[in-house]
C-alpha cells in the first residue's frame, strides 16, 4: 500500500508540472501555430551551452548565441531613460545588426530580509553612438517556467533592429509591484489505490527589484521580427 501512495504522489507531481506549462502557454502566443510553452521553449532555450560570465563592472561584450549572465546589482550604474532613472549594464554586439533577437533569462533571487524571490523586469534601450536613446523595447511576454530542483526563471524573446548597443534597465514604475502567473487551478482526483489526492489553487507572485540576475543570448537574424 505503502508503493502505491509513493507513486500516486509521483504521478500526482508531474500532473501538476504539466499543467503548468499547458496554463501558461494557453494565455501567450507563440511563434508557431499550435506551438506550445514546452515547444518555445526547446526551440529557444533547450540547446546545451556553456554559460559565459560577465564582468561585475563595464561594458559586457555579447557575443552571438553565447549565453552570458550577468548582474545588475547596488553598484551598477544609475541613468535617467525614457521609462526612468533606473540601475543598467550596456551591451556591445561585435558589430552593427540590421536585426537581431535577445533570448531573455531572468533568475527568481532570494529577497533581502524577506520570505520569497525576486525578479528583474528588463526593458532594453538601444543606443546612438553619443549613448543617447534611440529606441524602448520591453521584453514581455515574460514565461514563467518553474520546475522541481531547478531555479526559478522567466523567459522572454525581444527582436532590435540597427542595433550594434544597447542597455539593459528596468521601469521604476514596477519596482515594487509583481510579476503574477496563474499555474494551475485546484485538483481534486482518484489515485489507483483508492486513494483521494487534493491540491489547493496555486499563483506564483514574484515582486520585481531594481536589481537582478539575467542570462543573455544574442542572434543575428535575416529580417524585422524574427528569431523570437
Amino acid at each position: 500500500m505503502r508503493a502505491r501512495v509513493v507513486r500516486a504522489i509521483a504521478h500526482a507531481s508531474l500532473g501538476v508540472f504539466a499543467t503548468c506549462s499547458i496554463a501558461i502557454a494557453g494565455s501567450n502566443p507563440f511563434t508557431a501555430i499550435g506551438e506550445t510553452f514546452s515547444d518555445w521553449k526547446d526551440r529557444l532555450f533547450g540547446k546545451p551551452r556553456p554559460v559565459l560570465e560577465a564582468p561585475a563592472e563595464g561594458t559586457i561584450a555579447l557575443k552571438p548565441e553565447h549565453p552570458t549572465r550577468l548582474r545588475i546589482d547596488k553598484a551598477a550604474p544609475e541613468r535617467d531613460f525614457p521609462k526612468g532613472k533606473s540601475r543598467y549594464r550596456v551591451i556591445d554586439l561585435p558589430e552593427d545588426f540590421e536585426h537581431a533577437a535577445v533570448r531573455v533569462q531572468v533568475t527568481a533571487l532570494p529577497r533581502e530580509k524577506a520570505f520569497g524571490h525576486e525578479v528583474f523586469k528588463p526593458f532594453f534601450y538601444t543606443l546612438n553612438a553619443d549613448d543617447s536613446v534611440r529606441d524602448t523595447v520591453e521584453v514581455k511576454p515574460l514565461h514563467l517556467d518553474i520546475r522541481p530542483f531547478r531555479r526559478t526563471r522567466l523567459l522572454g524573446c525581444a527582436t532590435l533592429d540597427k542595433v550594434g548597443r544597447f542597455a539593459v534597465a528596468t521601469e521604476p514604475e514596477v519596482v515594487g509591484k509583481s510579476y503574477e502567473s496563474e499555474v494551475r487551478d485546484s485538483i481534486k482526483a482518484p489515485t489507483q489505490g483508492g486513494f483521494y489526492y487534493a491540491t489547493d489553487a496555486v499563483k506564483i507572485k514574484l515582486p520585481f527589484a531594481d536589481t537582478g540576475e539575467l542570462t543573455l543570448e544574442v542572434t543575428k537574424e535575416p529580417a524585422a521580427g524574427k528569431g523570437c
